[in-house]
Formats: structure tokens, sequence, C-alpha cells
């Protein structure tokens, strides 16, 4: 068996019914979030779904973000730059600082 082969590309990525459903969720959830919180909150509602729509369709567009992080299908969205990915990671390393020590 070998890795990498378009079965294993094929076996790892999210169906895109997927994809779908969680989209049509999130905008099922804004929509109706209005609806949901006026008994309670009275005209505050107004300004607090739009806190719940910005916070839920941000949410939704990391996780698009996430479906294809580095790009492979020509994404349009922002992807990973893996060489700033790294260079963050050891940022705060000092463990290569003492490396490069003979001792």
């Amino acid at each position: 068996s070998t890795y990498a082969t378009i079965d294993d590309d094929r076996t790892a990525r999210m169906t895109l019914t997927y994809v779908h459903f969680v989209h049509i969720l999130v905008d099922s959830l804004v929509v109706l979030t209005p609806f949901a919180i006026y008994p309670k909150l009275g005209v505050a509602s107004i300004l607090l779904s739009g806190v719940v729509t910005l916070f839920y369709k941000g949410i939704l567009q990391i996780s698009h973000g996430l479906f294809d992080p580095f790009g492979n299908e020509d994404s349009t969205q922002d992807n990973f730059q893996v060489d700033v990915l790294i260079a963050e990671a050891n940022a705060g390393s000092m463990r290569w600082i003492q490396g490069d020590q003979s001792g």
C-alpha cells in the first residue's frame, strides 16, 4: 500500500454535503435568532442579533478556510503559510538559541 494516492486524498476530505449542511445550519440559526430572543430581550434583540450574526458568520468563514488550509484545491480563502507557522512556533523557543553554543 502506498500513501498519498487519490484514494487517500478522497477519504481525508470532508464531503460537500457536510459543508453545505453546516452552511444551512448557520444560516438558519442567524435568521431565526432575532425571533427566538425577542420575547425575553425586546428591542435589545435587534442589536444582539447583529452580534450573533457577526460571530457565527465569522466562525463559518474560518471553518471554510480549514477545509483546504494549504490551498491545494485552488481555494480563494486565505491559506496557511507554512513558513510563518514554523517561525511563530519557534519564536519563543530558547532551545534553538542555546543549540549553537558549544559547551
